[in-house]
């Protein structure tokens, strides 16, 4: 089994949500099966107030290249809002995973 850490940073933001960003891992050797699991996140609304938490989503996607097998990519989305259930605070964020492979 391999490892590999990763974050995927989120820059200030609001008009619409979640948004989606992609990161690359690079194996040492080409792998045959991966998976990404969040190992954490630091998320907030900007600037740092007293918003109301009304919907967190954080997903990741690993996909390994077919042209390069030890290369996985990890689709993050993530997006925050209050419960106005509209996209209209600004939102930032890191979100940390691992992926493992084999």
């Amino acid at each position: 089994m391999l490892f590999s850490n990763g974050t995927v940073s989120f820059n200030k933001h609001k008009g619409s949500g979640p948004r989606t960003d992609r990161a690359e891992v690079v194996f040492p050797t080409p792998v045959t099966q991966a998976s990404a699991i969040v190992r954490g996140f630091d998320v907030a609304f900007s600037p740092r107030n007293d918003h109301h938490l009304g919907q967190l989503e954080v997903r990741l996607d690993a996909t390994i290249d077919s042209l390069a097998p030890q290369r996985v990519n990890v689709d993050v989305v993530y997006g925050l809002r209050d419960w106005s259930n509209d996209w209209d605070d600004n939102y930032e964020g890191e979100i940390h995973f691992t992926v493992i492979a084999e």
